[in-house]
């Protein structure tokens, strides 16, 4: 079976991070070829990966020829959220064609369900009957509760703790140390910061802090 190539669309951050992963699962199985990275600022070599040229249709279109081609799309964040989605969507790449990338240290449950374009950092557990959407990024030594559902371009930041049954609704962005209650919802877009604690619904767009977390304003 061939070596899959890979192209990550971003840079440092997100990227590099994903870059890193790519590293150590090649270390123990050969598994990922990384031909470069696509960036619109940088054209330098990005921790030794070159740059291909800028995020566009026409630098997509050359290398799809080629179906051992996928790729990973890193400009999802707290600061890059659903403005951003045109860039993505404006590529027109088959969702098929969107690498998921696990780190050979996660454990992730042969009952969870993995989308396309998603990454999953190290010593991160990922429950039976999780639901994970498509570009969702799973930041290290997280753990996903059985039953979780993240929808798509879902965020969680290292450390956090996602109860059981709990649903991320799209773009859902959850802090480093942050803690979920079961069964409760974060709404589409919305920020958890930094090591709050979730006891209840928290809406679509809105901001939230503290232990117990309350809404310091919204997303806009």
């Amino acid at each position: 079976m061939a070596i899959k190539k890979l192209i990550i669309i971003g840079g440092y951050g997100n990227g590099t991070v994903v870059q890193s992963t790519v590293e150590d699962i090649n270390a123990v199985n050969q598994e990922w070829d990384l031909i470069g990275f696509l960036n619109d600022r940088e054209t330098q070599p990005i921790n030794g990966s070159p740059v291909l040229g800028k995020i566009d249709k026409k630098t997509i279109n050359k290398y799809l020829i080629d179906p051992d081609v996928y790729f990973f799309y890193t400009l999802i964040s707290v600061k890059m959220n659903f403005k951003f989605l045109n860039k993505l969507t404006d590529l027109e790449i088959p969702k098929n064609r969107f690498a998921t990338i696990i780190h050979p240290t996660a454990v992730v449950s042969k009952f969870a369900q993995i989308g396309n374009g998603t990454c999953i950092q190290p010593f991160v557990s990922v429950g039976p009957n999780t639901k994970i959407g498509n570009h969702v990024q799973i930041y290290a030594q997280s753990l996903i509760g059985h039953g979780a559902v993240l929808d798509d371009y879902c965020y969680i930041a290292n450390n956090a703790c996602i109860g059981a049954d709990v649903h991320l609704e799209e773009g859902a962005y959850l802090g480093t140390n942050a803690t979920t209650l079961e069964f409760v919802k974060l709404g589409k877009w919305s920020i958890t910061g930094i090591g709050s604690v979730v006891l209840k619904d928290v809406p679509d767009y809105a901001k939230m802090v503290g232990n117990p977390a309350r809404q310091i304003g919204s997303v806009e």
